[in-house]
């Protein structure tokens, strides 16, 4: 589905939580919050009831407020830790829950409410579920996903910073004013559609906040954190410790994002400014680290100490409330950048399937291929190749560097080409350690890294394949990467199997009119040299050859009569015909065979393959 193109589009799911996020900042109260998110869910998931469940002890779950269908007797209902519930599961499991086909007998209550199917989101704060939002279909079995899981997953976080500001801001005129900030960040970090600037923004607004000197994000990237925001209280600040960072800094920080990650709740921790980076620039004093995750990402919020009264109670849940708009915002920059990311990509693809759907040669066809494949996946060169009936994968053209390359070449056999065959996808950071690799191709082309994958037909036989290496970034291959060469190869695929239909059609045509005017040229009356020429030139237009030779037995050797395709004068060819009888000679009076596919040196010698630059060379006799 494309951005805005429906109910649940990324679009409406935006604007969903800025509607949120307006309602807890305009101070009506939990209970009109509550209310709007159920009313609000319910139409944006188009279920048949929403419902929220509190957590009034750790065995015990209380009936909170409900829109749609019973929702007039779903307030009070209690439902106990020993029952059998999806609220129940998402509750202990801490991550939302789908069911799908419900079993009634199993999920007794659900069936009370008619349920179909039913989705269960617990609600977090803090590190603390405080209770759970569910959502049931009435008539469709299998309506749930994991998409509509995942914004379930965002909707509840937003819900439970959403209620656990709205509790701050009861407490005192403190808590209104650090209230009014929170709604404020919800505002501006949701309206962002980049992670970068929201990252930025929660370091700034947390820092203000809590009137501290320092605020850090750490996002982890693979598998270490990198210090992605820096807001500090002066410019120079920031540059320093940004400069420190870079100098191998960050392993301090990081080892505490770490921590608090493993955590999964806000930690604090004790710091010397001699045993750390930052040495003077920060005041000794407790650190407080509070963790953030989306189904994407995993970061930490570092909270350096400040001069005045050590970070209490309240502002680590404040820290944490805020943590969870930012997590939220990220979430949907993150939606936004893959939305944006797929119809680029959707375009690319329709762009490169209307390119080679105009090409009406295969070989151009396959030029055109190899560099759209290489610049499209992000790659430096690349490669692509038919299978022939030989069982081989022919290379014919190869691109390097967006610079079109006509090769003549032989896939390797190998654990590549077996995987290719299978029609599955082949890929390797460092080719020079795959059991079984062609060491010698790896040192003529030198690759670091290689992504293969098979051209299946509609029929699904694989046509051929093609092959990318060493991403232009130096990056590693992601499965990323894989999924978009594999929708590549499907665009190709579709165009190759009609370009090689054509290919074979045009083929046996031109074939046919050449056996037809063979056939009328074979006249009685014509010499000899008139019908050899004619026929040598007729056979390398039906085999679509470059040249082509044929040697008559006169007596007890073979005389070369006819050569096509060797712009030359008629001394020289006189004597490359004479050479090229005394190398079939010697080659048949070894040879038995009707038909030989071979080398020219192979065939001839090399001496006689140079002279008349043939490089494959297929010798037919005629018996």
């Amino acid at each position: 589905m494309l951005e805005g193109s429906g109910p649940h589009s990324d679009e409406a799911f935006q604007k969903l939580l800025l509607e949120f996020s307006a309602v807890a900042a305009s101070g009506s109260g939990a209970e009109n919050l509550l209310r709007t998110f159920c009313r609000n869910t319910r139409e944006f998931f188009q279920v048949a009831g929403t419902y929220l469940w509190r957590c009034v002890s750790k065995d015990e779950l209380l009936g909170a407020e409900s829109d749609g269908l019973l929702a007039e007797q779903f307030a009070g209902t209690r439902l106990r830790a020993g029952q059998s519930a999806v609220a129940i599961e998402a509750v202990h499991s801490r991550k939302t829950v789908y069911v799908n086909h419900l079993d009634p007998l199993r999920y007794p209550m659900a069936a009370q409410y008619r349920a179909r199917s039913i989705m269960a989101a617990p609600l977090v704060v803090a590190n603390e579920v405080i209770g759970a939002a569910v959502y049931l279909h009435d008539s469709d079995p299998e309506y749930f996903n994991d998409d509509l899981a995942a914004k379930a997953t965002i909707l509840a976080g937003q819900l439970g910073s959403l209620l656990e500001a709205n509790r701050l801001t009861e407490a005192s005129r403190e808590e209104h004013r650090r209230a009014e900030i929170l709604a404020e960040v919800a505002q501006a970090l949701h309206a962002v559609p980049d992670t970068s600037a929201v990252v930025e923004g929660l370091a700034d607004r947390l820092r203000t906040l809590l009137r501290t000197r320092l605020v850090c994000v750490l996002l982890r990237e693979q598998a270490s954190f990198a210090l992605r925001a820096v807001a500090a209280d002066s410019p120079n600040l920031a540059a320093s410790v940004r400069a420190r960072h870079d100098r191998k800094g960050l392993h301090f920080s990081a080892e505490i994002a770490s921590r608090a990650v493993a955590a999964g709740e806000a930690i604090t921790v004790a710091i010397d400014p001699a045993n750390h980076a930052l040495g003077e620039l920060i005041p000794a004093g407790k650190l407080m680290a509070v963790p953030f995750r989306t189904s994407r990402t995993q970061g930490a919020v570092l909270v350096y100490p400040r001069q005045e009264a050590p970070f209490n109670a309240e502002e680590k849940a404040l820290v944490s409330a805020v943590a969870g708009f930012g997590a939220v915002a990220i979430a949907n920059a993150e939606l936004y950048k893959t939305a944006r990311a797929q119809a680029s990509e959707l375009h690319q693809l329709l762009e490169i399937s209307s390119e080679l759907g105009s090409i009406g040669n295969l070989d151009q066809f396959l030029r055109q291929f190899s560099l759209r494949a290489a610049d499209f996946l992000g790659f430096c060169r690349g490669f692509i190749g038919l299978l022939e009936e030989d069982g081989i994968f022919h290379i014919r053209w190869a691109a390097d560097h967006s610079k079109p390359l006509r090769v003549e070449l032989v896939f390797p056999e190998g654990v590549a080409t077996k995987a290719l065959l299978q029609r599955e996808v082949f890929w390797t950071d460092d080719p020079t350690k795959i059991p079984g690799a062609n060491l010698e191709l790896i040192a003529r082309f030198v690759p670091r890294q290689l992504l293969a994958v098979p051209l299946v037909g509609s029929a699904g036989q694989v046509l051929g394949m093609f092959a990318v290496l060493d991403r232009v970034d130096q990056a590693a291959i992601s499965q990323e990467d894989i999924r978009r060469a594999r929708a590549l190869a499907a665009h190709a695929s579709v165009a190759l199997d009609v370009k090689r239909s054509l290919h074979v059609s045009e083929s046996h045509r031109r074939r046919s009119e050449s056996l037809m005017a063979l056939a009328q040229e074979l006249n009685p009356l014509l010499r000899l040299p008139e019908f050899a020429q004619g026929f040598v030139s007729r056979a390398a237009n039906m085999m679509d050859a470059s040249a082509a030779a044929l040697a008559i037995k006169q007596g007890d050797a073979l005389d070369t009569v006819a050569l096509h395709g060797e712009a030359v004068s008629a001394s020289q060819e006189r004597l490359l015909k004479h050479r090229l009888s005394l190398a079939l000679s010697e080659f048949l009076s070894t040879s038995k065979d009707a038909v030989t596919i071979s080398t020219a040196p192979e065939l001839f010698g090399d001496a006689v393959a140079e002279s008349l630059g043939w490089r494959d060379c297929t010798l037919v006799q005629l018996l």
